[in-house]
């Protein structure tokens, strides 16, 4: 029902080319005036982008952004240029702004960058693990299971990513999940087109815990193997959403 409904989301926006459709942000967005707004703006479309809330093809208008948001049309037109960078927007002068496709040279690569730093990082984190370190990781992968348990794909998504946010940032090396996280935007996009896939779920968290575990052990290639199996497995697994779902990817 998920897919259904997100590509139902894109034809409808494809045939509306017109017809602006409103900006998927969440009910509870809110702007922080104490912090930077063009920040707030970029994350909030950003996560509508990747969770296809703001499925590819459909109309981005700053506006609606400024009047759901009540704010001004700069910050807004700062992070769109923000995401057109990414590959996430198209802007075109003579047919408005819309959501790009899901770029296929850009997921694999993001792939490639993914797999490159969390394979080296987690070599690295053997060496600086320790008994708090563990303890918060399975702590992760139990909110994991609870999410998986109650249908909760987004907040699974979530945890997945802080589980491996954690692990990066033992590396030492604090610029790698940064790199990691804006590199893969365009995989990001079709893990929430997988949705929901609980034998998927399963299998992720089966597979984390294989990665505490080689962790615990302090041996940086067991756990490197880990790594790879794991981050091969779900590509594996996701390579059979583009092959269903061609007419959103570019």
């Amino acid at each position: 029902m998920a897919e259904e409904s997100v590509l139902a989301g894109t034809r409808s926006a494809r045939r509306q080319a017109d017809a602006p459709a409103r900006p998927g942000l969440p009910e509870d967005a809110r702007i922080d005036r104490s912090t930077p707004i063009p920040d707030q703006v970029y994350r909030l479309l950003r996560q509508a982008i990747l969770s296809l809330a703001m499925p590819p093809g459909a109309v981005i208008v700053e506006k609606e952004i400024t009047e759901r948001l009540g704010i001004s049309r700069t910050p807004v037109r700062d992070a769109i240029r923000q995401l057109a960078d990414e590959r996430l927007v198209d802007i075109k002068p003579q047919s408005g702004t819309h959501v790009a496709l899901i770029d296929r040279h850009q997921l694999e690569q993001g792939r490639l960058i993914r797999r490159a730093l969390e394979v080296e990082g987690i070599k690295l984190a053997t060496l600086n693990v320790g008994e708090a370190a563990l303890e918060r990781l399975e702590d992760l992968i139990a909110l994991q299971e609870r999410s998986a348990a109650r249908g909760r794909h987004v907040e699974f998504i979530a945890q997945d990513d802080a589980f491996h946010r954690a692990i990066s940032e033992l590396s030492g090396y604090e610029r790698f999940w940064p790199t990691i996280n804006r590199s893969k935007a365009h995989l990001d996009r079709v893990r929430y087109l997988s949705l929901p896939l609980p034998q998927h779920a399963s299998k992720a968290i089966a597979q984390h815990r294989a990665i505490l575990k080689a962790l615990a052990s302090g041996e940086p290639e067991r756990a490197a193997k880990a790594m790879t199996h794991h981050l091969d497995d779900a590509y594996d697994r996701l390579s059979l959403v583009l092959k269903k779902h061609a007419e959103m990817f570019g």
